[in-house]
């Protein structure tokens, strides 16, 4: 995909879910993997509760035009993120495909610190907000493959970023935004489910012409 629909957002709600304990009950007792092709652990199915397609159609103000139940397409999948143990990690920036999705991020876990949430940057070097595109090797000079490859090499290097935007966690919080901005969780915490970061990924496809938010 060469091109990009979105405008840029970043969309917060509380109290998503009327009953979160019990989402969070289901996520404590997923089971867990970690595929070959990408980094992060995710549960081997994918939780909806009834009438959530809705409910984030109302919220969000889009019309939502695909929604996959495989949780290989990671549409209502739960998370693990540890900052210790045998499974920490340290969150790389990074977008999500494909880039015109709408990815959606619920905090699970009660009384993490505010800043376990999610961070939207800026690749200082290039200067991008969003994935490189043929126009953006142009005005740099580089070949294509070259850009991405710098990219993905410097993900985790938080010094090569600018932070322009955050978003504070809190329990039942709701995140939204263009699937391909440049973004990751702030920091993750603990080291097991019992107080580690848990949450849910919802990522869908949408009518960016119907996105009620772009025509304010």
């Amino acid at each position: 995909m060469e091109k990009l629909f979105y405008k840029r957002f970043l969309l917060v709600k509380d109290n998503f879910y009327n009953q979160p304990e019990t989402v969070y009950k289901a996520a404590m007792q997923a089971e867990y993997y970690e595929p070959e092709h990408a980094t992060g652990f995710r549960s081997k199915e994918v939780y909806h509760e009834q009438g959530v397609k809705q409910k984030l159609e109302k919220i969000l103000g889009i019309k939502i035009t695909r929604w996959d139940t495989d949780p290989l397409e990671e549409n209502g999948v739960f998370y693990q993120g540890f900052a210790d143990g045998n499974r920490k990690e340290v969150p790389g920036v990074h977008s999500d495909e494909p880039y015109n999705d709408m990815t959606i991020v619920v905090y699970l876990t009660p009384n993490l610190p505010f800043d376990c949430g999610t961070s939207l940057w800026q690749h200082k070097q290039s200067g991008l907000f969003d994935p490189a595109m043929p126009a953006d090797a142009r005005r740099l000079k580089m070949k294509l493959s070259d850009l991405r490859q710098q990219l993905e090499k410097e993900s985790m290097q938080r010094e090569k970023w600018n932070e322009v935007d955050r978003v504070g966690y809190r329990f039942n919080r709701m995140v939204a935004y263009p699937s391909g901005v440049f973004h990751s969780a702030t920091r993750h915490y603990g080291q097991d489910n019992t107080n580690g970061r848990l949450y849910q990924t919802f990522r869908v496809g949408v009518d960016w012409n119907s996105f009620k938010l772009a025509k304010v």
